[in-house]
């Protein structure tokens, strides 16, 4: 049989004594529909990343068991429908997760990597020292250097802002 592993998160709005019993009571279920092998952990009260439902602390709970595949949906289900107290929770068929990950590994070693970008620290980290100085760009010179006088400078702008661009 599979392996899964439930993680479900009650709101704050669950006080620290009813946390236990909701939590026999997701066993129940895990229990009523053929779990077998069934490991649970409370993490305890930590802070959401983000608000869900106006709640910004909740408790995690995680639940590890081997159930018949045929059987997951309707425990899915049952879990989905049963309370509003769980505000978010996750299922997941852990051999199926192992396997998948052993594929992406095989598929990310035939990939072959071009490197980091050009300019990036990790492309800059992988030159030698020499190189990185080279690379430095040098320090732009102004394009023309006029020594007029402000008389002829203003001469100068005058004749650049009359000229005819549509030529």
């Amino acid at each position: 049989m599979p392996q899964y592993e439930l993680m479900y998160l009650l709101g704050s709005h669950v006080a620290d004594d009813e946390v236990p019993k909701i939590s026999a009571n997701v066993l129940k279920f895990a229990e009523d529909f053929g779990a077998t092998e069934i490991k649970e952990a409370q993490l305890g009260k930590k802070k959401l990343a983000y608000t869900i439902g106006k709640t910004r602390n909740g408790h995690y709970v995680v639940v590890n068991f081997t159930m018949d595949a045929k059987k997951i949906n309707d425990f899915d289900a049952k879990i989905r429908t049963q309370d509003a107290n769980i505000i978010r929770y996750l299922l997941i068929n852990i051999d199926e997760h192992l396997e998948r990950m052993e594929k992406d590994k095989i598929e990310q070693a035939k990939i072959v990597r071009k490197g980091p970008p050009e300019g990036s620290p990790e492309a800059i980290a992988e030159k030698p020292a020499a190189k990185v100085s080279a690379a430095k760009p040098a320090k732009k010179e102004p394009a023309v250097v006029l020594d007029l006088n402000p008389e002829e400078l203003d001469k100068k702008i005058e004749e650049a802002l009359s000229e005819d661009l549509t030529k």
